[in-house]
This record gives C-alpha cells, sequence and structure tokens, in this order.
C-alpha cells in the first residue's frame, strides 16, 4: 500500500502552503549508534545502526475552531542486518471547537505504516529474519464541559493493529502472519475541580480489547476487559515541586482466566518532580496497571512500574541526565513473570531551539521465569537534531 505515504505528503503540502497557518515547527534528527544485542533478544548479536527522523507538526486556524497536524518519518538501518531496517511513516490530525461557554470538543485522527524486520533464529552458519508491513489506526473523541463545581470530560478512543505477513530470508519458511491482529476500545469520564490549591480527579475508565474470532486460538490471545475507578490529585508548589498521586481499584474480566473470571487490583499512580531555578531536575514515578492492549500475555499483564531521574543544566549549552526504571510484569493466563531494568544517561551539547549533539547510553537487562529468555543489552548513540 504505498498510498499511504502519498497521503502523509500530500498533508505536509497543504498545510505548509496555506496562509492561515498560524505555527509550523520542523523537527530533525539524525544518529549513529552501536549495539551489544542489537535485538534485544537471548540470541545475541551485536552492531552498529544509523537512525534519522524528520517530523513536521502545527496548527491553523479553522473557521471558529483550530486544526492540528503532524506527519514523521523515521529511518533506521541495521549496517550488519538488513532485514531489520526500519521505514515508519506516521501522521496525526486533530480539530478542537469550542461551542458555546463552556463546552469544548476535540477531535483526532492518527495512522501509522511500520516496515520492519527482526531476528527470527540464530543458526551456527545462519542468520534467519524476516520483514513485516504492520499498520496502526487511531481515533478519538472528547467533550468537556464546565458544570458541578468544575470540569468534566468525556472520553472515548479505538485503536487497531493490522499486522503484516511475515517475509523470511529463507525459502525454507513460507511467508506467514506471527501476531494477531489487536483492536482497544477504551471510554472514560472524569470530573476536575479545584481543591486546597491543587486539581482533584474523579476518573472512572472502561477499556476492552478485541480480537478477531479466527485469530484467538490461532495465536492463544483473547480478549479482556478492565473497568477503573479511581480518585486523583496533582499540585503544584511556587518551590518548583510538582505532585500528583491517584489511588483506586481496577477489575479484569475474561472468559479466558482460568479458573475465575475476574481479578480486582489496586491501581495506583504517583510523580513526583522538583525544578530549581539553578537547572536542577530530580523525578521519580511508581505505577501500578492492569494491562489489556500491547501485551506478550494471552490476556493481560499485571505491570509494576518504578523510575527515578536527575537532571543537570549547568550552562545554556549543557545538559546531563540520568534515568534508571524497572519494570514487573506477571502474565494472569500464563502464570510467568518478567522484570525488566534500563539505565539510561544522556549528555546534551548546545542551545536550545538550535542544533544540538546529543550523546545517549542506555543499558537494559530483562529476567524472567524461564532464564532462557534473559538478555541484556548496551547501546550508545550519538545523534545532531533541532527544530525551526
Amino acid at each position: 500500500m504505498r498510498s499511504f505515504p502519498a497521503a502523509v505528503v500530500t498533508l505536509a503540502f497543504l498545510t505548509t502552503t496555506s496562509p492561515a497557518a498560524s505555527e509550523t515547527t520542523l523537527d530533525y534528527s539524525a544518529g549513529y549508534g552501536h549495539s551489544s544485542n542489537i535485538f534485544e533478544d537471548p540470541q545475541v548479536l551485536s552492531g552498529p545502526f544509523w537512525e534519522g527522523k524528520l517530523g513536521l507538526r502545527g496548527s491553523l486556524e479553522l473557521g471558529e475552531g483550530k486544526l492540528s497536524y503532524g506527519i514523521r518519518q523515521f529511518e533506521r538501518r541495521i549496517t550488519d542486518f538488513r532485514f531489520a531496517d526500519t521505514h515508519l511513516t506516521g501522521g496525526t490530525l486533530g480539530y478542537s471547537l469550542p461551542l458555546g461557554k463552556g463546552l469544548l470538543v476535540e477531535i483526532e485522527a492518527a495512522a501509522v505504516r511500520n516496515d520492519s524486520g527482526d531476528l527470527f533464529l540464530k543458526l551456527p552458519n545462519n542468520i534467519i529474519g524476516y520483514r513485516t508491513v504492520d499498520y496502526s489506526t487511531q481515533t478519538a473523541a472528547k467533550v468537556t464541559a464546565e458544570g458541578f463545581g468544575g470540569k468534566t470530560a468525556f472520553s472515548a478512543k479505538y485503536d487497531e493493529r493490522r499486522r503484516g505477513i511475515a517475509e523470511f530470508t529463507t525459502d525454507l519458511i513460507r511467508p506467514t502472519k506471527l501476531d494477531p491482529d489487536v483492536a482497544l476500545a477504551t471510554f472514560g469520564i472524569s470530573h476536575f475541580r479545584p481543591v486546597a490549591g491543587g486539581e482533584l480527579c474523579l476518573c472512572v475508565e472502561y477499556n476492552r480489547s478485541i480480537i478477531p474470532g479466527n485469530e484467538q486460538d490461532s495465536f492463544t490471545r483473547f480478549p479482556a476487559t478492565t473497568l477503573r475507578g479511581s480518585l486523583a490529585y496533582a499540585r503544584r508548589f511556587d518551590v518548583g515541586l510538582t505532585l500528583i498521586g491517584e489511588a483506586g481499584m481496577i477489575t479484569l474480566m475474561s472468559d479466558d482466566l482460568g479458573s475465575t473470571s475476574r481479578y480486582t487490583e489496586p491501581y495506583l499512580r504517583a510523580e513526583a518532580r522538583w525544578e530549581t531555578s539553578g537547572g536542577f531536575e530530580i523525578g521519580s514515578g511508581f505505577r501500578q496497571d492492569i494491562v489489556i492492549d500491547d501485551i506478550d500475555d494471552a490476556v493481560a499483564e499485571l505491570t509494576r512500574t518504578v523510575s527515578a531521574s536527575v537532571a543537570q543544566r549547568f550552562n545554556p549549552w549543557v545538559k546531563a541526565s540520568l534515568g534508571y526504571e524497572v519494570s514487573r510484569a506477571s502474565y494472569y493466563y500464563y502464570l510467568y513473570e518478567r522484570k525488566t531494568e534500563t539505565v539510561t544517561a544522556k549528555l546534551l551539547l548546545g542551545p536550545e531551539k538550535k542544533p544540538q549533539l546529543e550523546i545517549e547510553y542506555a543499558h537494559a537487562l530483562q529476567r524472567e521465569t524461564d532464564p532462557t529468555q534473559d538478555y541484556s543489552a548496551n547501546t550508545i548513540v550519538a545523534r545532531i537534531g533541532g527544530s525551526f
């Protein structure tokens, strides 16, 4: 389907040539790196890679509303394993329209075409890889109304990922589909109101994963539903400290959970960030949630993520940062555990809104119930990028 990139190019031409455009920004970057485990896989393969990004984003007034748009192209070339090259094209289009006093309607659509490859099998004298072309689409709508002492938002979103046929680097394996198509429908209601110098939110969200019936048994992937109710509070203090907390319960429901059809777990989210006038930033976070869309389990995963970061801008030209994250996932169908740790260090050289040099080092470590699936990876990459 070559019409997708053509549609994105057409959108870019129309938005950049329109005299009504009020904001237009071009983002770009190019980089070179090396990874000790380029596929982040127990079958370890190392090698260099090139990458490049180009994006256009902006907005323009359209009638009484505002049209926003964005397009992006990402290219990644794996020097020693060309079957794993990535060509990703994406675009978003949104529109917001105020209707009377205290009523705002927002709609957005997005699409991504991902032509990429991955490792299938590492043999003593041969490397077997494959390529697929996947498509992702998203449509969303949100209505925000003032009343009852605050604002109430009603939202709906539909995400769909359509997996392509895998073409292998050997004729001994016929082209086949490796993953099922997955869609996620989300509906939410949130009521916000000011409380004690901050903002309090009563949130309710319903999610349902959708798997084609003819693919459920073939790929051992089954639909599930979650229902979450929570209370959140956020406040920013004058000293540069921002605190966010959210607590509630989330219930997982599915006919394919084994001895039961329902699990209920605490839903927790906490974030803290402190920024000083001297350019020092420190942050931390925790989240526990049940995920039913982008998972490795057949039904759902209980995820717990802890993160921490520090950053220091030494002058307008130099900024350094260090981040740590550990994520644990407990599977419901397979009764399996996975733990992933990531350490990221970055050095940014150059003033804001000018071409900047970024040097990034990342260390990833994954541990699973099956030790043969454990792996680690060390990646370093240098990028030059900016916006204008």
